[in-house]
């Protein structure tokens, strides 16, 4: 026990007395902007954990034993090195981001919260709105990932008018989420659709029997809030198998109906009460004798309630048994009728030979069946013709309940159990981004997340901010790289590109401003009385996409570190590597040793194919690279791994 108590001990508590883990450097930049480009930004809002907490995680599994800094530090690189990703995931960071519109484009590119090929996105039809409040349309996740995807007019491209147009309809379409508010079910539009490769994939069942596959990392809504797989039950493959922890999960799914009182405008102006005018006298009433004698007559003798005097006749007797064990024959007979074979809230227990043919046979179980009480009464006056039909083994059938359905419903999302996760192999994946303010979607009738908060300009009006690279960066394309660009354009050159971005990101700003016709004193008001004020989920249509956006983003550890190892490598395009290493710098704020052991063995390590090493130990000398290896700065089971690595030993 003592032991035990110990383990608490290694529990870190933060600065200024409050006992949530907190990291002085992390605290010293929170909600300090790091600035990129022209106008854009990120910051760090909040954070979860930091070094301390992946050595945590990591003792779990691996026990006690390292208490000291220095042997934090090796375990971090020991699980950095040896691709342990669990401890990682146990640090998270929320960012606030502020980029150009084709940044955020490159940047939401690195989805590692996935739907898995299959899954059915749902839709209302609008014509089933205007009927009875709702019409479900599904779409499978792969299929709006096509429509989305330009079409080509292989006949006649010269013909071809809108390529985008099956994108169009998709985005005009109405797509389920929940209000984050009030859990009734309302609708979004989808922003874009991603597909990000094969990986592995969980099945998820719930106790109604919807199912969705989805990586472990995918956000669902569980009773406590929004959080994903791994986080609210601790789920990860081992073997080929899902380990996790089953007890009482419960998600959102598409809901059940609710009735909304109607409002019949209640009674007219000259409707007037049947008692309008009439006084009453509270207090005891005076019975008289005549009342008195009238319920004594009634009530009295075999004419009483309560009459025990008498005897029952056998047929009463028959029947008040038959009564007794009717609910024994309708559960032996699964409640289903035996003769229509359907389930009904009406039914009655019946002799399948009659009583009046052979008493003997009145209180045998054996001779008693299930029949609603349609089926009955065809019986009566026929009992002998039925005998044959009724007399085989009991039928069941299952109770199909068909519940009352008001035209005034509102439907919400409701809570149901998690039965069972399965590992199911590696799939291939997509995901949605969907407008807000609810960043949700009802993917298989289960409500999902898209794991991006962006500023909605369906909601809100843009900001006359948008990018203009400098001149050193306006580079011509790469004849090597079709991604990349090449030789940096003259200065000339430079100043009329520069000039023409401008003035074209100006003059659609203007468009912009003119479409909505809004007046910015007075917001909701037309600035023209004379004109319309265009939608603004129509007007921005009209930006490009050097304008700015922006959103919050929130991510683990070993995710972000995956999204720096893209974005920082020489590769990445200029406008997102910067971002990159701003995030890189608040993220070494947040976990410095584990970012340490990120730069070491992923940012800047190299892995080599088999060939490659083999072409590697055959031009170098053995002996010096071991005197090389025994003089470096790696730790004692760095060197021994590096021995083992390259078969020195």
């Amino acid at each position: 026990m003592q032991e035990k108590e110990n383990e608490f001990d290694l529990c870190p508590f933060g600065i200024n007395g409050t006992a949530r883990l907190t990291i002085e450097t992390a605290e010293n930049i929170l909600h300090k902007p790091f600035y990129v480009l022209d106008h854009g930004f990120v910051r760090l809002i909040d954070y979860m954990g930091g070094d301390e907490s992946i050595v945590q995680a990591a003792r779990v599994s691996y026990g006690r034993g390292t208490k000291k800094i220095s042997e934090d530090k090796g375990l971090i690189r020991y699980l950095m090195r040896h691709r342990h990703t669990t401890p990682f995931e146990m640090v998270e960071l929320k960012f606030h981001a502020k980029m150009p519109i084709f940044v955020a484009r490159q940047w939401i590119r690195h989805r590692t919260a996935c739907l898995a090929e299959g899954t059915e996105i749902y839709f209302d039809l609008p014509g089933g709105i205007k009927r009875r409040g709702n019409q479900l349309y599904k779409i499978k996740i792969e299929e709006i990932y096509s429509r989305f995807q330009s079409t080509i007019n292989r006949s006649r491209p010269d013909k071809q008018r809108n390529q985008f147009y099956k994108k169009e309809q998709i985005q005009k379409m109405l797509l389920r989420q929940i209000n984050g508010d009030t859990l009734e079910i309302q609708h979004s539009r989808i922003v874009d659709v991603y597909k990000n490769g094969i990986k592995p994939v969980f099945k998820i069942t719930l106790a109604d029997g919807k199912e969705i596959l989805c990586t472990k990392d995918h956000k669902f809504f569980f009773s406590d809030g929004w959080n994903t797989l791994h986080v609210a039950t601790g789920l990860e493959e081992i073997n080929g198998k899902a380990v996790w922890n089953n007890e009482n999960k419960f998600i959102y799914a598409n809901g059940f109906q609710i009735l909304e009182p109607k409002n019949d405008g209640g009674f007219k102006k000259s409707h007037k009460p049947w008692n309008f005018g009439k006084n009453y006298k509270l207090g005891s009433r005076k019975i008289s004798d005549k009342f008195l004698e009238a319920i004594k007559k009634a009530r009295s003798g075999e004419t009483s309630n309560f009459w025990k005097g008498g005897l029952s006749t056998e047929r009463e007797s028959i029947g008040r048994w038959t009564t007794q064990i009717a609910h024994k024959i309708h559960t032996k007979n699964n409640w289903t009728c035996q003769l229509c074979h359907k389930r009904s809230n009406q039914l009655h227990c019946h002799h399948i030979l009659p009583v009046w043919t052979d008493i003997t046979l009145a209180r045998s179980e054996d001779n008693l069946t299930t029949v609603c009480i349609d089926c009955h009464k065809k019986i009566n006056n026929h009992e002998l013709e039925y005998v044959i039909k009724l007399n085989g083994p009991p039928i069941k059938s299952e109770w199909i309940k068909k519940p009352r359905i008001a035209w005034n419903k509102l439907t919400k999302a409701k809570l149901v159990k998690i039965i069972s996760i399965e590992f199911v192999g590696y799939e291939e994946t997509y995901d949605i981004e969907v407008e807000g303010p609810y960043h949700n979607f009802i993917a298989n009738g289960i409500v999902t997340h898209n794991s991006v908060n962006e500023y909605s300009a369906r909601y809100s009006i843009l900001d006359k901010e948008f990018y203009l690279p400098s001149p050193e960066n306006l580079g011509t394309q790469s004849k090597k790289n079709r991604q990349g660009r090449g030789e940096v354009v003259s200065i000339k050159e430079a100043k009329i590109i520069l000039e023409m971005l401008k003035q074209d990101a100006l003059t659609a700003y203007s468009h912009y401003e003119y479409l909505l016709n809004e007046d910015s004193e007075n917001p909701g008001s037309p600035k023209d009385p004379n004109r319309s004020m265009l939608a603004r989920e129509l007007a921005r249509m009209h930006l490009s996409l050097n304008f700015y956006t922006q959103w919050y983003w929130k991510i683990d550890l070993h995710n972000l570190f995956h999204f720096l190892s893209l974005r920082m490598d020489a590769h990445a395009q200029y406008e997102i590597r910067i971002y990159a290493d701003k995030m890189a710098e608040i993220t070494k704020a947040v976990a410095p040793i584990a970012y340490e052991a990120f730069e070491d063995y992923r940012l800047y390590g190299t892995n080599l194919s088999k060939l490659e090493k083999e072409i590697l130990m055959s031009a170098i000398n053995k002996e010096e690279l071991l005197r090389l290896v025994s003089n470096s700065g790696l730790s004692t089971r760095e060197k021994k791994e590096f021995v083992y690595k390259f078969g020195l030993e």
